[in-house]
């Protein structure tokens, strides 16, 4: 079963930049436009964390698993 990151939607609604993301949880701009782009492997638990604590959201609101 996919998984779809919704990270890019989530941080335009909260009209929050790459940048300014990144800057909030310590992580290069470059992983988070990997993050956006799913070419990332994989993300960390702790990692997922932080961007819902940096976005006000959920982690259901950034991951989204999609049926076949």
């Amino acid at each position: 079963m996919p998984v779809e990151i919704r990270l890019k939607q989530v941080r335009e609604a909260k009209e929050i930049s790459q940048n300014e993301l990144a800057r909030r949880i310590k992580m290069s701009p470059q992983n988070i436009q990997k993050l956006e782009q799913g070419r990332a492997k994989g993300v960390q638990l702790d990692t997922l964390d932080m961007l819902c604590d940096a976005l006000d959201c959920e982690i259901q609101d950034i991951l989204v698993r999609i049926k076949k």
